[in-house]
């Protein structure tokens, strides 16, 4: 199964209730996808008994994700980040005491099976995202393209439960489904 294209992020903020029911308030689309890297850390643990490796045991601990942009638009910066945005939907304010709420992220992974292509849904659960670093230079002889990167802590739901995945034969069952798993609940 080879990777092909990535298209369609989406997030959704993240209400977790205090039994542990993770809540989302609707899928919301950012900017276009440029890039996404998601690398995840384990827990690691060996038991050696009678001069042998007796157990072994592997978990997530934590996971990161820095996805690739191609517009700071204002409300989606305000909403991954925890600012807020003026009336008017044109100014965004930055304060120090801000905090960037958990929201759940996802994309669509396009790969070629066969001679055939699928879509592939890869569904972060609990995501909050920093505030990202920006690297301004003046138009010179020739035009080169800035672009906005987007890093973020993933973390488990109170079940444990951090990521979804499932493929498609069709990027519209694809995006139903992605849209459905933050669906706004009533």
């Amino acid at each position: 199964m080879a990777k092909i294209g990535l298209n369609n992020f989406r997030y959704s903020k993240l209400t977790e209730t205090p039994e542990g029911k993770a809540t989302y308030d609707g899928a919301k689309k950012p900017a276009k996808a440029i890039s996404c890297k998601v690398d995840i850390s384990n827990n690691d643990a060996t038991l050696y008994a009678d001069d042998g490796l007796a157990e072994s045991d592997t978990s997530f601990q934590k996971g990161s994700v820095t996805a690739g942009i191609d517009n700071e638009d204002v409300q989606t910066m305000a909403d991954l980040l925890g600012h807020e945005v003026s009336e008017d939907g044109k100014e965004m304010v930055r304060n120090a005491n801000d905090v960037a709420p958990y929201v759940g992220f996802g994309r669509i992974v396009t790969k070629m099976v066969n001679g055939a292509y699928k879509y592939t849904v890869e569904f972060l659960c609990k995501v909050k995202f920093s505030e990202p670093s920006q690297d301004d230079s003046t138009k010179g002889e020739s035009v080169s393209f800035s672009t906005t990167e987007l890093a973020g802590t993933v973390a488990t739901l109170a079940d444990g439960t951090w990521s979804k995945s499932k493929t498609f034969d069709t990027k519209t069952e694809a995006v139903t489904y992605l849209e459905g798993l933050m669906a706004k609940t009533v």
